[in-house]
């Protein structure tokens, strides 16, 4: 399998694709600006600032674009020297989740679970760092979407499984048992009784949710069973070595973040997968 790298990247190239490939601008990501209002989850947060290459009215198009979108692009020089990039580096230009990028370096490698996935920049980023994952989500268009950034960003790594499911209805099951399974930006209170039955002893559950504080900001999620109560993320993983947790605000989200690893002697009550 021919060894490919993602490369987080600060600059969009919006030209069209095939101008990119002939004249290629080092250090930048083409996405075409006609591409653009559906490949956003492709761009960094909307706090950050996105460097925009290119044309000069081409970069005033986008920058005007981005602000009416309540994001932030500056037009940039082109970066010299204009070396045509390695053909085993892909640049990206969105954020993993930070917390995952602080605790997979110190996890093995292994299978990994991640349940509500969205549109998969998680689950791309993992299967670079060489995770063979399963990503779910119960919403069709995000697999959709999901399975279009693989093609883009991940083309010679190993498959990801992407599989729609509703977490909250039925009884979900796997054909398999994972050394890691991630959560971010979800709350599910039953499913935390599930997550022993998917892991495999000695694996880690790595999950991050808003809180109460979050809430009482911006009037969201609106839901009691969407939000954390302080204190309460590592109560839900009773029997779970808690190896850390945080509550805070990261950026513009107040998140509680749990590490948690199932004792290696664990055994299982019922055949989850």
């Amino acid at each position: 399998m021919t060894a490919v790298h993602l490369v987080h990247r600060r600059l969009l190239d919006p030209r069209e694709a095939e101008q990119a490939a002939a004249d290629p601008t080092a250090g930048a990501v083409n996405i075409p600006f006609s591409e653009l209002p559906h490949r956003v989850h492709e761009l960094p947060p909307r706090e950050r600032e996105l460097g925009i290459v290119g044309p000069e009215h081409l970069a005033r198009e986008v920058i005007a674009w981005l602000t009416s979108v309540d994001r932030v692009g500056l037009a940039v020089e082109v970066p010299t020297p204009r070396d045509r990039p390695s053909g085993s580096e892909i640049g990206y230009l969105w954020r993993p989740n930070a917390f995952l990028c602080e605790v997979l370096p110190r996890l093995p490698r292994g299978m990994a679970l991640e349940l509500a996935c969205g549109t998969g920049r998680d689950a791309i980023f993992m299967s670079s760092c060489g995770w063979d994952v399963t990503a779910a989500d119960v919403l069709s268009d995000a697999i959709s979407r999901a399975k279009e950034m693989a093609d883009r960003y991940a083309p010679a790594l190993r498959p990801i499984h992407w599989i729609e499911l509703d977490l909250e209805t039925g009884t979900p099951r796997f054909e398999r048992h994972f050394d890691l399974i991630t959560v971010f930006r979800y709350l599910h209170r039953p499913l935390f009784a599930r997550l022993r039955e998917w892991l495999r002893p000695g694996g880690s559950v790595v999950y991050e949710a808003f809180t109460t504080v979050h809430r009482h900001r911006y009037g969201r999620p609106s839901r009691d069973g969407r939000v954390l109560q302080p204190g309460e993320l590592p109560e839900l993983l009773t029997g779970f070595k808690i190896r850390h947790h945080s509550e805070d605000w990261r950026g513009q989200a107040h998140t509680a973040r749990v590490w948690a690893t199932l004792p290696p002697e664990h055994t299982r009550s019922g055949q989850g997968a």
